[in-house]
């Protein structure tokens, strides 16, 4: 049966990003991607279980990653931590139905063309959240789509992979809970820990044989109350990571609060730790806009 056309996990998922979805036009893979949407979904065309590769780098369990969420190449994030390796089915007319492609999905003569120069210490601006991130030095804007910030360059990962992974990354999401119901401590615990499994798991890293807890406490964040834990982890294939989450309420809407993902190498030549102060104190505040409903907001 012919897979129909529609957004499907991406089966050339960079290593260490978030998770992000391509268009499938019903026989083959076009250029265009977005953020992942967290929904677990079947790839066209191939057989086997589900699987996905590592990260920074990018997200993720039960959060729906906006902008395709996830941290890059180790920024977020390495690789999922699953233990099935296999391709996953072929998706077919029962499964959900995926969204429509828009117009501008459609190929065109600039589907190839190399991503916008971004400058260190320029904004890149997120309208659906209305914030910024500010680009640190050595960083760069992979996916004008996807919003995520990777270090440049690549390397090929501990565990032989169909795409390389990155020295660091990061990735804005929306926390899909309430934040009533927990502190914004808690939130920052859970989330250190799902972005360490993402962004360091087996498929390219052999897994996590340990952590600690090297920053922590409360921030201000884009004028916002927020809260960050730092992991250093172990990995059982070189290199270590330091890994971070970053989460505070919404500067826009009180009853949101905001995920900031992000990772680094602990390796020679790549990002230091500082980098993510960096890319925490970088966050700012901008205008709001298209929201994932489709409804705009007025700042």
């Amino acid at each position: 049966m012919t897979t129909p056309p529609g957004w499907y996990p991406d089966p050339g998922q960079t290593p260490q990003l978030p998770p992000q979805e391509r268009w499938w036009d019903g026989s083959t893979w076009t250029s265009h991607t977005r953020p992942g949407t967290g929904v677990a979904a079947p790839l066209p065309g191939r057989g086997g279980g589900a699987g996905r590769g590592p990260l920074v780098a990018g997200i993720v369990g039960s959060i729906v990653l906006a902008a395709a969420l996830a941290v890059g190449g180790v920024l977020l994030l390495g690789g999922s931590d699953g233990s099935d390796d296999k391709e996953p089915k072929a998706a077919s007319s029962s499964s959900s139905k995926p969204s429509e492609s828009p117009e501008a999905e459609k190929p065109g003569p600039d589907d190839d063309k190399p991503a916008p120069h971004i400058s260190p210490g320029e904004v890149v601006s997120i309208p659906r959240f209305g914030v910024g991130m500010t680009v640190p030095q050595g960083w760069e804007l992979k996916n004008p789509d996807s919003s995520f910030l990777s270090y440049r360059g690549s390397y090929p990962c501990p565990k032989p992979q169909s795409t390389p992974c990155v020295r660091g990354g990061a990735a804005l999401h929306r926390f899909p809970g309430v934040w009533e119901k927990d502190s914004l401590k808690q939130i920052a615990e859970a989330e250190v820990a799902k972005n360490a499994k993402e962004s360091y798991g087996k498929k390219a890293y052999g897994g996590i044989t340990s952590h600690k807890v090297t920053e922590s406490g409360e921030v201000t964040v884009a004028g916002r109350p927020g809260y960050r834990i730092r992991w250093r982890v172990e990995n059982k294939l070189e290199p270590d990571a330091d890994v971070e989450a970053v989460v505070f309420r919404s500067p826009h809407d009180r009853q949101d609060i905001l995920v900031m993902w992000s990772s680094v190498d602990v390796s020679d030549g790549g990002p230091s730790a500082a980098d993510l102060d960096e890319l925490r104190k970088g966050l700012v505040k901008t205008e709001l806009g298209r929201q994932d409903d489709g409804n705009t907001e007025a700042v």
